[in-house]
């Protein structure tokens, strides 16, 4: 008997995610479009997170799962994915974010009317771990232009926009073309790196409707070192953030799109206006952290109300 390929692979990578996981897929089970499977990779947990994937897999075979004894980190959890699903479309699902119903539906009706895209956006919500929710709906353009380099200088400036204004990571994919541009890097800018090379394989249209929820943490820092040991425990060391390992891991993803010489350009100079505009926001940062942490010097202190998150 010959298996049938699903259009849609949801990708869910978990580690400890006791409190969250029936959540999440609950909500992909609850998809008003059926040809799709759901691949599952724990990634070594110590609660009851195992347990639990055993029952969902148990009443329903379109889920699969692998179990690791070892943590391999968020890196290698995320990509083994990719590898191990068989749909049209890929989609990476945290543990702890949720789908609209036709999150499915939409997106891939999307892709049927644009066969030429290689992924598939849209609106989201991010919560928060204090409760609060952010909601944006962005109506400019997108990474849907024609031309490559139009698409790198959107991409690049929606780095900068905020978190809640466009996800590119978290979109519907065609898998074919996630395998073929390379999956997250190990890099502590894995994700824009992706992104980037993403946006120049391709259009990524965007579908206008509020589709899935994302769990965001607050002040997560990059540098910190039990953040770095998450993402790959071997190799956490060389996860330390580097404005010129990120530039030259862009112009690497410019190399390898293999564009004529004026629109390679073009992207050089998109990347040099990002290089300027990402130090001085670093710049920014450190000098936060410095007057707060070694000055002691904060918006308590001073008697300034917090900023709104928007």
């Amino acid at each position: 008997m010959i298996e049938q390929t699903p259009r849609v692979s949801f990708g869910v990578p978990v580690r400890n995610g006791e409190d969250c996981i029936a959540m999440c897929l609950e909500s992909i089970l609850a998809q008003d479009f059926g040809d799709f499977e759901i691949v599952v990779s724990d990634n070594a947990s110590t609660d009851g997170t195992p347990d639990i994937l055993r029952e969902y897999a148990a009443k329903d075979d379109r889920i699969r799962l692998s179990l690791r004894d070892e943590n391999v980190g968020i890196i290698e959890n995320f990509n083994s994915l990719v590898h191990l699903s068989r749909g049209e479309f890929f989609r990476w699902v945290g543990a702890d974010d949720w789908l609209e119903p036709s999150y499915a539906s939409d997106c891939v009706a999307a892709f049927d009317a644009q066969p030429d895209a290689v992924a598939a956006t849209s609106y989201f919500q991010l919560h928060y771990e204090d409760g609060g929710i952010e909601h944006q709906e962005y109506r400019g353009e997108v990474v849907d232009s024609p031309l490559p380099e139009r698409r790198l200088a959107r991409m690049l400036w929606f780095f900068h926009a905020g978190a809640s204004v466009y996800e590119p990571n978290y979109s519907l994919i065609r898998r074919q073309v996630l395998e073929d541009v390379g999956v997250l890097p190990i890099h502590a800018g894995n994700d824009w790196i992706l992104s980037t090379r993403l946006c120049l394989s391709g259009r990524m249209i965007h579908v206008p409707k509020m589709l899935f929820h994302r769990s965001f943490p607050i002040g997560a820092n990059r540098n910190d070192e039990s953040f770095r040991k998450r993402l790959n425990p071997e190799h956490w060391r060389e996860l330390r953030p580097s404005l010129w390992k990120l530039s030259k891991a862009f112009l690497k993803a410019v190399d390898d799109a293999d564009l004529d010489a004026r629109a390679s350009l073009r992207c050089r100079l998109s990347i040099l206006a990002f290089n300027v505009r990402e130090a001085g926001r670093r710049t920014s940062t450190h000098l936060r952290r410095f007057r707060r942490e070694s000055l002691g010097i904060t918006r308590a202190r001073l008697g300034v109300e917090p900023a709104p998150k928007s």
